[in-house]
């Protein structure tokens, strides 16, 4: 019985989590028969596999979404998506009753029509051999015949259900085992032969490739008629353009059809099979098919709507073409909404356009009882059930949150129970949002000394009159743009009624302070930091500027919480980008008129981020987490959905300012990256191949433990990389021991020869150390600074001075990438070198931007070390080829490598062949 088999899920370490994870029911543990790779030859295999009864997987894999829905990194296998698309296709079919009962080896079965579908035929083409390496006696399963198994199957889970009592005959016991679970049944010869004979297929028609395709008219109805025609035409393959009547068609039976520049032929056998195909997809065309020669078939008024709603976008999906009238083309419908009345309180409407109708008018539409209507010279749909849904709210009214009432407004569409409706602006919410889409006025610059650039100019003022409507702002120029100025302008344009905060990383704590005294000497500034700090608050006296740490944010929430400030600034806000952690907690509980948030990076890895940022800057504006979790980040994120990103954007654009440097800052030099190979030594080559092999002879194991050893293999192999001894904790000797090393001696006696200066960073700690003394012995240099987490804040901010404005200091400077990736301003620097990648092109970006900002004016080049034929080289590669993707899921740093197959994680950390 075809309804007895089953859904092979395979390819992963864990089949079951991964079935679970895209939707499928726990299903049973089982082998799958099938081939594998080895070496150059393929051989029997049998893997590991969960399967899933094809009763249970139908709904899974039918509502697997489109290829182009998927992230790169959530997408399954070509080999199911493959599987979802059968499935929707032979669902299709049964659906429009294309399903033949039949009697096979004493078994009631079902089947699908042969309906000539040239889309399963093409499915089976661009099928992926993994999709149907099925082992069979005699070899595998092609495609095309795995498919039409499968579509059976479909067809007899379909058609099976309560099972219905025989009357003894043989036509009942045949019935009773077509519908009920035990599908045997007895017959004798003759029967058999007369239903074999009866079932048989019919046959395909013409070989060869038709001249024609099916057009169809839609036609409006003249004064009286009550019935729309929808016609039957048959244009040239060739030529869209040229298109006769059925009529003509019929006529011409199979010899053919000469026209202006083309033909058409076998005209009869295409106006056949495109009406078998469109009547499948719009079945009111089912009637002309038991018609002889149909021209057209009538449609009543409910058909005609459904037509123009579903079936016309349907058919020229199909690529069957359709003509409606210009009238009829964007047929309006009547709608809900909701008007909003003042700041929080809403009104139920009835609309068709812009058009808002009175009950009078909406009862008149209810009483026609027909869903298409000439309504003020156009046609409009009426969905009766919709209409009184709305008749029954008409009028009422709706109060919102101030916040929830701007976002519906901003998004145009709000979740009500009558499902997603439209939201229009009226009264004082219109005058707000037609203010926030206003260009920013003109800034204050009150008691600022510094020349500000047009865009600095536009930011500060937007800023301000962010402040001066009551709203938050997110400040996410890109890095190096000045948004520590702009925000200066902003705090200082204050009426000093209350104190300020700063809060930021303890590394740019004295950038703050110094920026304050520079561009804004007349603020006082008070500094809340280390064991001498303000206790209480009335230490924080109006009009001062408090500057503070994240840690201290959380150690001293209670008393900065009690603080009335009249703006709160969080520099670098990713800080706060997990919405559960504590940091972020105690950002939400700071009381403030103002809220800005800066950030270069608002999203690095996930929506979630942005949501906990614009919280911060606006609580309520995106609504409660799960919410914005279901309407708009697993949308976006896992579906690729188009429409909700629009609403977001919609909603978050008038609170966030993002400017990338190369649409603003052009007169910035421009930035050359480059990544440089480095050879492995034959001691760096033995260490690496030794570290994969007894880590994968141990066993990866599962769960958190299978992670912990990855990274710790990632680790491992990036140490051996950077140098043998980083890796065997020795401290040297170093020359002629590691590629890498080897290599950046090379480029930076090139930099120091030249005159230039240089930044090297590295998210080693104790590989920075190596590299400062190795590099002041190898190129005569009396020492070379390294900075670090572990630097006190008075010997980091000398080490940044000398950088920068000492001619006698050393030029090379080693950064820990984590110490010293943002915050700091190293524009003296015209090579950046990162010795390790750390994998995450936003942080590395952060990193390289200490040189390439404002006030650079040089070129900067940009050297990333890759040791050739390692792991090195592959992630660089797929940063290349997955920018945009790295910056939403590899932001995470490694984690996403842990989620690698056994065989996948091997084939990127083995040394490439040549070097094995």
């Amino acid at each position: 019985m075809p309804s007895a088999g089953y859904l092979a899920l395979w390819g992963t370490d864990d089949p079951s989590a991964a079935a679970s994870d895209l939707g499928f029911p726990l299903g049973a543990q089982g082998e799958l028969p099938t081939v594998r790779k080895a070496g150059r030859k393929v051989a029997a295999a049998d893997v590991p596999a969960v399967l899933v009864p094809i009763g249970d997987a139908l709904a899974p894999l039918a509502a697997l979404p489109t290829p182009d829905r998927w992230l790169g990194w959530r997408r399954p296998g070509d080999s199911l998506i493959a599987w979802s698309v059968a499935t929707k296709l032979a669902l299709e079919h049964v659906a429009a009753g294309h399903l033949v009962p039949e009697v096979r080896d004493d078994v009631a079965r079902w089947r699908l029509a042969n309906l000539h579908d040239g889309r399963l035929a093409a499915l089976a083409e661009a099928m992926p051999p993994a999709a149907h390496a099925l082992r069979r006696d005699d070899g595998l399963w092609t495609a095309a015949a795995l498919l039409a198994a499968f579509g059976d199957a479909v067809t007899d889970v379909c058609a099976r259900g309560t099972a219905i009592a025989g009357n003894g005959s043989w036509g009942g016991t045949w019935v009773t085992a077509l519908t009920g679970p035990d599908a045997t049944v007895r017959l004798d010869e003759q029967v058999r032969a007369e239903l074999q004979g009866w079932a048989r297929p019919l046959p395909a028609g013409p070989a060869g490739p038709l001249g024609g395709r099916l057009r169809l008219r839609l036609e409006v109805p003249t004064d009286g008629e009550t019935s729309w025609a929808l016609s039957f035409h048959l244009h040239a393959a060739a030529d869209p353009k040229v298109a006769v009547p059925a009529e003509r068609a019929w006529s011409a039976g199979s010899a053919t059809l000469q026209l202006p520049g083309c033909s058409i032929g076998a005209p009869q056998d295409s106006l056949v099979r495109g009406l078998a195909e469109a009547a499948r997809i719009f079945p009111p065309l089912d009637a002309a098919l038991s018609e002889r020669q149909p021209t057209e078939v009538r449609l009543d008024v409910a058909q005609a709507a459904e037509f123009l709603s579903t079936g016309e976008p349907a058919l020229t999906a199909a690529g069957i073409a359709v003509d409606v009238p210009t009238d009829l083309t964007g047929v309006r419908r009547l709608r809900a909404r909701l008007r909003s009345l003042d700041s929080a309180q809403f009104r139920w409407e009835a609309a068709i356009g812009d058009h808002a109708l009175s009950a009078y008018e909406l009862d008149e539409l209810i009483a026609s009882g027909r869903p298409l209507v000439r309504w003020h010279g156009r046609w409009v749909r009426v969905d009766l059930t919709e209409a009184k849904n709305v008749r029954a709210v008409l009028g009422k009214t709706q109060t919102l949150s101030e916040a929830e009432a701007l976002a519906a407004v901003l998004e145009g569409r709000r979740s009500t129970e009558l499902g997603e409706v439209e939201v229009s602006a009226g009264g004082r919410l219109r005058m707000l949002v037609e203010r926030l889409g206003e260009p920013a006025r003109e800034p204050q610059l009150v008691g600022i000394e510094a020349t500000l650039r047009d865009y600095q100019h536009r930011g500060a003022a937007w800023l301000q009159d962010m402040a001066e409507l009551g709203f938050g702002a997110v400040l996410a120029d890109d890095m190096g743009l000045g948004k520590t100025l702009q925000t200066i302008t902003l705090l200082a344009a204050r009426t000093g009624a209350r104190p300020q905060l700063v809060v930021c990383p303890t590394s740019v704590v004295d950038n703050w302070q110094r920026e304050l005294h520079r561009f804004a000497p007349k603020l006082q500034v008070v500094r809340h930091h280390g064991p001498r700090r303000p206790t209480t608050a009335g230490a924080f006296t109006p009009g001062s500027v408090v500057i503070t740490t994240y840690p201290l944010l959380r150690a001293d929430a209670t008393l900065l919480s009690e603080v009335d400030w009249d703006v709160v600034v969080l520099d670098e806000a990713q800080q706060i980008k997990n919405q559960a952690g504590q940091t972020a907690q105690a950002a939400g509980r700071l009381r403030a008129r103002a809220r800005v948030a800066l950030t270069g990076t608002p999203v690095e890895n996930r929506l979630a981020e942005l949501w906990s940022i614009m919280h911060f800057a606006n609580p309520g504006l995106l609504g409660r987490f799960p919410r914005f979790k279901e309407r708009f980040a697993i949308p976006i994120e896992r579906w690729h959905d188009n429409d909700a990103a629009r609403r977001l954007r919609s909603v978050v654009a008038p609170f966030l300012l993002r400017r990338l440097k190369t649409e603003v800052a052009t007169d910035l030099p421009p930035k050359v990256e480059s990544v440089v190979a480095c050879a492995l030594t034959d001691e760096q080559g033995r260490l690496y191949r030794r570290t994969v092999r007894d880590t994968f002879d141990d066993g990866l194991g599962s769960g958190i433990r299978r992670r912990g050893r990855i990274l710790r293999l990632l680790t491992a192999l990036k140490q051996i990389c950077n140098h043998p001894a980083h890796f065997l904790r020795e401290p040297g000797p170093l020359p002629g021991r590691s590629g890498k090393l080897t290599r950046v001696t090379e480029m930076l006696a090139e930099v120091v020869a030249a005159d230039d200066r240089a930044l090297v960073f590295t998210q080693y700690r104790v590989m920075g150390g190596l590299l400062a003394a190795h590099l002041a012995a190898e190129l005569d240099l009396p020492a070379v600074p390294f900075l670090h987490g572990g630097v006190g804040m008075a010997r980091r901010q000398a080490m940044v001075d000398a950088f920068q404005h000492d001619d006698a200091a050393p030029p090379l400077l080693i950064i820990s990438l984590k110490a010293g990736g943002t915050g700091l301003n190293l524009t003296r620097a015209t090579h950046v070198v990162h010795y390790d990648r750390w994998w995450n092109p936003a942080v590395e970006d952060q990193a390289t931007d200490r040189a390439h900002r404002i006030g650079q004016s040089r070129r900067v080049h940009v050297h990333k070390l890759v040791t050739h034929g390692t792991l090195e080289e592959r992630i660089a590669d797929l940063l290349e080829q997955k920018r945009a993707l790295a910056d939403s899921v590899i932001g995470s740093g490694e984690t996403w490598l842990t989620e690698l197959t056994d065989d996948a994680l091997r084939e990127l950390v083995e040394l490439s062949t040549e070097d094995s």
